[in-house]
């Protein structure tokens, strides 16, 4: 008696399984099999990882470590809710100076703002503007960026500020920037060029009449290279800045060591405080006079005499070097010695 088939459509499945698995090849068959064992495991796996977490958060808060916002805090710390009532602002409007790659890292850069400005315990009020074109179409890629606590517009920031109350960021600028007032509005240019579009940021600043201003790097800091900085390396320093009021402390906490950073005056002390010993060695000592020179914020010193320490470990480096040269001339010099001196044994 032949059995009939109530689903034809699953009969049709299992004998298309065997030939599918016929055409795949043996590094697919792999991928399928690893794929298969991970979805079995994976809820095992996450909750594991889940305990693991709590765990290490329990622990680092019995030692008493600091620990990263929550993101239920993240999501209450708002711009909003924050006292801080300085506007700063990214102009994206320049999209068309840039290609592909440099529309990228443009986005990269504003999402760092966007981490450290909600990461901060009093975010500023961040506007993104001139959001359209090539800018537009790749923050569409990234997620849905409308929801992040920015206020992102296509407007320009002369229709949503008043003129009095821009001052647009250049280096290029004659201004210094001394302080940040409330009432105003900083403008960061939205520009990744690699220095092909030299002065455009003020140019255009001076073409709409708005203000302008640098930051006072030269002030208090010596650089070996340009003052050129990058999107969110001037964003951090004008947040850090809000929370210290301190220039200084703002710049060593968010320049980078490739941009060879030292604070005024540095050099000089260091080498004030060398003093030649009668053997004509040089030895390092701070006179009661010449302490008062280094910068009375603990954070700052720190960060000023991290970078003479990474020169003077690189210096100690290079005295090593020659010195196990040194010593093994010296004792290659003692092997031909002794092997001359047992030879006119030998003669003798």
């Amino acid at each position: 008696m032949e059995q009939v088939c109530d689903n034809p459509q699953s009969a049709k499945e299992e004998t298309q399984e065997p030939e599918m698995s016929a055409t795949m090849s043996k590094k697919q068959l792999r991928r399928q099999q690893r794929q298969e064992k991970w979805l079995s495991i994976k809820a095992d796996v996450r909750a594991k990882e889940k305990q693991r977490k709590k765990q290490k958060r329990r622990e680092a808060l019995e030692r008493g470590d600091t620990m990263a916002p929550t993101r239920k805090k993240l999501r209450s710390n708002t711009m909003a809710k924050s006292s801080c009532k300085t506007s700063v602002v990214i102009d994206c409007s320049l999209d068309s100076y840039m290609g592909e790659k440099d529309i990228m890292k443009l986005v990269k850069q504003i999402q760092f703002c966007y981490s450290s400005n909600r990461r901060s315990q009093n975010p500023m009020q961040f506007f993104v503007t001139g959001v359209q074109g090539q800018t537009e179409s790749r923050l569409q890629c990234i997620g849905d960026y409308q929801n992040w606590d920015v206020n992102f517009t296509n407007k320009d920031y002369c229709d949503i500020f008043e003129k009095k109350d821009i001052v647009y960021l250049s280096s290029e600028s004659d201004n210094v920037l001394q302080e940040l007032e409330p009432e105003k509005a900083y403008i960061i240019g939205g520009l990744v060029d690699h220095n092909h579009h030299k002065g455009l940021c003020h140019a255009l600043a001076v073409e709409k009449g708005v203000s302008h201003a640098q930051l006072p790097i030269s002030e208090y800091l010596d650089m070996k290279t340009r003052k050129v900085l990058t999107i969110n390396h001037v964003f951090d320093i004008l947040l850090k800045y809000t929370e210290t009021k301190d220039w200084l402390q703002s710049f060593c906490a968010v320049l980078p060591q490739r941009k060879g950073a030292q604070a005024k005056g540095a050099g000089e002390t260091s080498s004030q405080t060398e003093t030649k010993t009668s053997d004509g060695c040089v030895s390092g000592g701070v006179s009661g006079d010449e302490s008062d020179t280094w910068p009375e914020d603990s954070s700052t010193s720190n960060i000023v005499q991290c970078h003479d320490l990474v020169n003077d470990n690189s210096t100690a480096s290079v005295d090593d070097g020659e010195t196990r040269k040194q010593l093994s001339n010296v004792s290659v010099k003692d092997q031909v010695e002794s092997t001359d001196l047992s030879s006119d044994v030998g003669k003798s």
